[in-house]
């Protein structure tokens, strides 16, 4: 009896131990099991949430504003922010334009006729009444660029500040069914912002007009109105992207005509030179008297080759009309025009070159340099107003 009871409580024992050790290993591998599911768990959200992030920035990059416009040094910055303008708000054209009151309105247009830009600059400056912008319609009928629609709609805004003279900046759209939206003006008045500083600068507008002086005997302007004038239309040229060229023409022998019939005979000669060339300019050409027998003519919205059409026709007028006891009076001129370089001294002194060339190499001749004997571009883009009655100024 005791033998059985050993045998039983060894094989109790046994029994014990490996239900303990089933027990174990089951127990083991239960926590192998929570241990790679929690791994999983801790994956997939680590996994979830580096998306998440990833979703955040790429909607943060996308919703964040576009970077300030680099205007500051810019030498157009009108023109820059018209192609940024036109780029963020996905318009056809843009344009802006500026009057001070007095002097030639400028108008800068990127992506438009000149048949739209001159109907666009006729409706003046809107009556804003405290909105941030108007939304403008056109009628279509305007003469479009070759193989384009007209415009139909724009967005504009006052270009600078209440303080300044009156101003519009807008985009313009071909699409019949295109509106602008509250984005839109949003994009184009930030853009305002950041372009108006520069502009202001650069337009120069608070400062007084220069105002010329007239020279004694030929009642053209005189030398010494000559700097100021031709700084102010570089600047002008370079604000609204047109050309500029500058003649200067010399009478030829001067020394040898003061001689020949007295000096004041030889000044009735310059001042009736002077009559026949305020004959021959255009009305918003400059002409001056820089002192003796030389003269000059600034031509805004000008090239070379315009400027040598009105060499030609002084040189014809002189050649066809005896001046008195001095009869035909031979003039020589040199010809350039406006580069990206050039301040006031350099573009003056490249127009002295040719002129000193075309003597040396002929009298009466014209000489031609900076550009001035390419054809003539077509302008399209970018313009100045020719004449009062081509752009009206409202309000």
């Amino acid at each position: 009896m005791t033998t059985w009871l050993a045998v039983a409580a060894i094989a109790l024992a046994g029994l014990s131990v490996v239900l303990f050790t089933l027990a174990v290993r089951r127990l083991l591998t239960r926590q192998a099991e929570v241990t790679a599911t929690m791994l999983r768990r801790y994956d997939d959200r680590l996994a979830s949430f580096a998306q998440t992030l990833n979703d955040a920035l790429t909607s943060f990059q996308s919703a964040r504003p576009p970077a300030a416009p680099q205007l500051e040094d810019d030498p157009e910055p009108m023109v820059r922010a018209l192609e940024l303008a036109r780029e963020r708000t996905s318009a056809d054209g843009a344009i802006a334009l500026v009057t001070a009151g007095h002097g030639t309105p400028i108008v800068a247009t990127v992506g438009l006729s000149e048949s739209e830009t001159n109907h666009i600059a006729r409706m003046g400056f809107p009556d804003y009444r405290g909105a941030r912008a108007i939304e403008v319609a056109f009628a279509g009928d305007l003469v479009a660029p070759e193989g384009e629609e007209p415009v139909r709609a724009g967005l504009v805004m006052p270009l600078l500040g209440e303080d300044e003279p009156q101003s519009l900046v807008g985009v313009l759209t071909r699409d019949r069914g295109r509106r602008f939206s509250e984005e839109d003006v949003d994009e184009l008045q930030g853009l305002v912002q950041a372009a108006r500083p520069p502009i202001s600068r650069a337009l120069n507008l608070r400062e007084a007009d220069v105002v010329p002086e007239l020279d004694l005997l030929t009642n053209l302007l005189d030398r010494q109105s000559f700097s100021a004038v031709l700084e102010r239309e570089i600047l002008r040229a370079r604000l609204a992207h047109h050309p500029l060229s500058l003649l200067v023409v010399d009478v030829d022998r001067l020394t040898w005509l003061n001689a020949r019939i007295g000096i004041l005979a030889a000044d009735g000669v310059l001042l009736e030179l002077a009559k026949r060339l305020r004959g021959v300019v255009h009305r918003l050409d400059y002409a001056f008297r820089l002192g003796g027998g030389r003269f000059a003519v600034v031509r805004p919205g000008s090239e070379g080759g315009d400027a040598r059409q009105l060499f030609e026709a002084l040189r014809a007028q002189l050649a066809e009309n005896p001046i008195g006891d001095a009869g035909i009076v031979s003039v020589t001129g040199g010809i350039t025009e406006l580069l990206p370089q050039d301040d006031v001294e350099s573009f003056a002194s490249r127009a002295d070159a040719a002129l000193a060339e075309a003597k040396a190499a002929r009298r009466g001749s014209v000489g031609v340099t900076g550009g001035g004997d390419r054809p003539s571009r077509v302008n399209g883009t970018l313009q100045i107003a020719s004449a009062p009655e081509g752009i009206v100024l409202d309000g």
